[in-house]
């Protein structure tokens, strides 16, 4: 009798199907939103969620999961300590798209991706964006007199590629 063996494979890089694009800039994060949403036509809007269901109810969250969003650092015997690292939103209604700006910089000083730290801002987009639409928001966003870089980054390469996971 032969012995029959598989093999399975898993990809964790599907949670990873978004575009990243690495924003240097003077400008701190609600600067920045406006100039983008001014040079885009996009609308970015403070906070990771709304407060609010689709039914309009009010969520139960806590407040700072609806506005930040938050890593947890664990060190060898020692409490977690949070992180909260500003977060701006454009979506639409059905999020057929999604924008995000995350800052690289929490509340509390720590980096998002330490690995590039010289990125100050990450621009995130889910859901697919054709590549003529995405060169001219790259464009938009290099045109800011403020912005020093704006540049795609492979989020797939990066070591902390799971912080950008929410």
């Amino acid at each position: 009798m032969s012995k029959i063996t598989f093999k399975l494979e898993t990809d964790f890089d599907l949670e990873l199907d978004f575009i990243l694009i690495g924003i240097s800039s003077v400008l701190r994060d609600y600067r920045l939103c406006h100039f983008i949403n001014k040079y885009t036509g996009l609308k970015f809007v403070y906070g990771k969620e709304d407060y609010l269901d689709h039914n309009g109810n009010e969520k139960e969250k806590p407040k700072d999961e609806l506005d930040y969003h938050i890593l947890y650092e664990t060190k060898k015997k020692k409490t977690p300590v949070e992180n909260h690292f500003n977060i701006f939103r454009y979506h639409n209604a059905s999020f057929e798209y999604e924008f995000y700006l995350l800052s690289n910089r929490s509340v509390e000083g720590a980096a998002l991706i330490p690995e590039i730290i010289s990125f100050d801002y990450f621009l995130i987009i889910k859901h697919f964006i054709d590549e003529e639409d995405l060169e001219a928001l790259l464009e938009n966003i290099k045109a800011i007199p403020e912005v020093l870089l704006a540049k795609e980054i492979d989020p797939t390469i990066l070591k902390s590629k799971e912080n950008l996971i929410f």
